[in-house]
Parts: structure tokens; C-alpha cells; sequence
């Protein structure tokens, strides 16, 4: 049994350096589309933990006890290696001390900060640093000229849903788009015509809709901190988030607002947004 273990180790090591260098950073987000595989290792490394036997019980703790150890930073991925790799080399020079009371090989596994689920995801490829996906939510549109139907808010009054202005090619407000639906909100889409300002007379707020996003390009400057004030009076302070590419001549400081340049994508800014998010009343799942 013990080298059976010991072979399982050296996979699960082998696995753990290919994986370490795509985690992603505590300032900039988790790689989301490398998630899956992440835990599935991971689980995998707990698990012969527990079959390793008391000697293997201090990594097992160690690994649970991480709190961000369900999501795949690069240090959480280090911390589960460093383990797999110590106990690896403990137990190659001393096979007898995986004998004992190790469990079998059939055990439940080891409980999860996070649910594992099988991918087929290959290493290859650039981070995708966000949440990840475990529903869809259907991109809704609302004419400004059309009154939508009030929807039963949940949470408090805050429910799932979320304005977000822009032009609807935007690659901006589609990264938006995709980043919302992973974290179990619903877009409202309000439209925005190239160079124009939305009319706001025309639009009628939801009651069950609590935030707003505004994805603004250099042709909307003109018209932005009027639009921005009609939506903060409407939601209030800290409920309105502008974001924009960094080349885009915005103000960083617009009272009640929430301002976020973006240098290359999205993703840069994806802790800040759920926090912003959790503090408005809105539960995501993830």
C-alpha cells in the first residue's frame, strides 16, 4: 500500500508544479477557467493525505485550513504542492511510515471548501481570472421606452439584478456581461446609441434593481456625470460603478461613484467589484 501511495504522491506532485505558475494573485483575482482542475488536484491531494495515515495528518490540516484554499490562487496551489512534495520525500526514504492506521483507499473524501466538478480543461492558454461559472443568468434587454415588469426582489429587497449601460459591442461591457452571469446576477441591458446620451425621461427604474454599471468610451464624457447623477439619485451613493480602458479620459474621484479604469480586462478589478457588490446586499454564487 505504501508505494501505491507513494506513486499517487509523485503524480499528484508531478501535477501540482504543472499548475502552480497559472494561479492567479491575491490583488488581481483567481484563475476561474483553470478552477475545476485546481480543486480536482487538490482533492485528490487530501484525499491521499487521509490514505498516507497519521504522518500525513498535519498536511491534511494544513491544506483544509487555508481559507481561500477552495479558489485557485497561486498561494493556496503553493501551499497544497509544498505539502504533496514533503510528504512525497518523507515517505520515499521511509515507505513504513505510510503503514498504520491509514485509511483505505475506498474513504469518503475529505470535506471541500469548494465543490470539485470534472473538466477537460487543458493547461494551456491565458488566465481567466473570475469567479466560476456554476449557473447562467439570461441577459435581459429593457427598452427605455418600454416599463418592465417588477420582478419579487429577494435578500432583503436587493435581488439579483443589475443595470448595465453601454453599447452592446462593447468589449468592456460584454466581459461585464459574461463576469455577472458567473457570479449568479442578471444583466439589465440598457442600451446605449454610439455618441448618444440615453434618455432618461423615457427610462423607468425597477423597483427590485438596486445597483448600475456604466461602461463609458471617450464619446460619452460630455453627457457621463449627468446620466451618473440621475442614477445616483435614483439608487443612491455607492450603488453606481463607472468602468472604463484606462485611455479613456475619465475623473478618478466623482462623488457617490465607484470608479474603475481597466488596463487590459476585466479581471483586474473582479475583487473589488464583488466586494462593492456584498456591500450593496446582493449574494452571489460562487
Amino acid at each position: 500500500m505504501s508505494e501505491t501511495i507513494i506513486h499517487r504522491l509523485e503524480q499528484l506532485v508531478t501535477t501540482g508544479a504543472q499548475l502552480l505558475p497559472l494561479g492567479g494573485f491575491d490583488y488581481s483575482g483567481y484563475n476561474a477557467r483553470l478552477q475545476n482542475k485546481y480543486l480536482e488536484w487538490r482533492k485528490a491531494c487530501l484525499e491521499t493525505f487521509e490514505q498516507a495515515g497519521p504522518i500525513a495528518f498535519p498536511y491534511k490540516n494544513k491544506v483544509i485550513g487555508d481559507q481561500n484554499g477552495g479558489f485557485f490562487y497561486q498561494s493556496s496551489a503553493q501551499l497544497v504542492y509544498n505539502c504533496a512534495k514533503e510528504l512525497f520525500d518523507k515517505l520515499k526514504n521511509s515507505p513504513d511510515l505510510a503503514a498504520g492506521t491509514a485509511a483505505t483507499a475506498g474513504a469518503a473524501p475529505t470535506a471541500e471548501a469548494a465543490p470539485a466538478v470534472s473538466s477537460t480543461t487543458s493547461l494551456g492558454g491565458p488566465r481567466v481570472l473570475k469567479p466560476p461559472p456554476k449557473k447562467s443568468a439570461a441577459v435581459a434587454e429593457v427598452p427605455q421606452s418600454s416599463t418592465p415588469s417588477p420582478a419579487s426582489p429577494t435578500n432583503g429587497g436587493v435581488g439579483k439584478k443589475v443595470y448595465v449601460v453601454g453599447e452592446e459591442n462593447d468589449p468592456l461591457r460584454i466581459q461585464l456581461e459574461q463576469f455577472l452571469s458567473e457570479i449568479g446576477l442578471e444583466q439589465i441591458l440598457v442600451k446605449r446609441v454610439h455618441g448618444q446620451m440615453l434618455d432618461l425621461d423615457a427610462f423607468d427604474h425597477m423597483p427590485d434593481v438596486k445597483y448600475a454599471f456604466f461602461v463609458f468610451n471617450s464619446e460619452d464624457l460630455a453627457y457621463a456625470m449627468f446620466e451618473l447623477g440621475h442614477f445616483v439619485g435614483k439608487l443612491g451613493k455607492g450603488m453606481v460603478s463607472v468602468l472604463h480602458m484606462s485611455d479613456v479620459g475619465f475623473p478618478k474621484n466623482v462623488p457617490g461613484v465607484n470608479v474603475k479604469p481597466i488596463v487590459v480586462k476585466l479581471e483586474e478589478s473582479s475583487l473589488a467589484i464583488m466586494k462593492e457588490l456584498r456591500g450593496a446586499g446582493y449574494k452571489m454564487s460562487f
